[in-house]
Formats: structure tokens, sequence, C-alpha cells
């Protein structure tokens, strides 16, 4: 079990991971866009959002030439689903205001829980979910406030 934390700035554009002291990893995403860059744990990925409504986000290397996986939306549901390197993992909220969310696979999972409803940082516990999985978890949930914010 690992346990990190994060904060992100007010704009939500970047999240800071940190073990203990220690950064981890980043995030970052754009006000406008769907699209983020990211690293943690040594892993570092591009999400690129493509569809109508951006409802498929696909993970890829931090060049952006090879698909390592993807994420689904169900907008209606506040659900996704991340599958990288051939495995699906079902990320979900675990609050009504957005402040706990999970993803898991069956075997394993890490749960994410904000300190306050206005606070822009959290704790994350996580159960074997590797570091690609964990770094596009909070990009679905940076994705799932952008689309909130919007509306």
């Amino acid at each position: 079990m690992a346990a990190l934390s994060w904060k992100s700035n007010f704009t939500e554009t970047e999240c800071r991971i940190f073990r203990g002291k220690v950064i981890a990893g980043i995030l970052k995403t754009t006000i406008f866009k769907y699209d983020g860059r990211g690293e943690l744990d040594g892993y570092m990925l591009t999400f690129k959002s493509k569809g109508f409504f951006q409802s498929r986000t696909e993970i890829r290397d931090i060049e952006g030439r090879s698909v390592l996986g993807d994420i689904e939306y169900n907008l209606f549901r506040s659900k996704a689903w991340i599958t990288y390197e051939g495995k699906r993992y079902e990320w979900r909220l675990e609050s009504w205001l957005r402040s706990k969310w999970v993803v898991a696979n069956g075997e394993s999972e890490a749960r994410f829980e904000s300190a306050g409803f206005w606070k822009r940082e959290g704790n994350v516990i996580n159960e074997d979910i590797p570091p690609p999985v964990i770094l596009a978890s909070f990009f679905v949930q940076s994705f799932f406030h952008k689309i909130s914010s919007a509306s």
C-alpha cells in the first residue's frame, strides 16, 4: 500500500503528486482543451481527447507517437473506464460533492480523497494500481471538473 498526496493550483491546470514531501509526479492540463501531459514515477504520458463531446481520450507516450491505452467516459453517470496495457479499470465518484473517487479493476484499487470542499489537495491510498493508471485517474478527475464547470 503506497500513500500519495496531491495539490492543485487554483485553476486546477496543474496537479503535483507527492510521496511524503518529495514530488513523485505532475499532471498539466489546459483550461480550454481536454488534453494533458504528465509524469508519475518515471512514466511520462500524454492525454489526447477525441470525439464528439470529448467522449474518449487516448493515453500516449510523451512524444504522442504510440497509443498505450485510452479512457472512455460516461458523462451522465460521471464514470470512466481506463484501459492501459490491456487491463481495464473502472473510475467512479464516491461522493456527490466530487471529493472522493476510486479506480479499481476487481483485483486492486486506489482511493482518492480531497482534504475538504474548497481545498485543492488530498490523499491517495493505492493498493497495486500502476502509476500510469493513477496519473490517468487524476486526468479523469480534471476532465469531469472541467465538464461540470462549463455547465
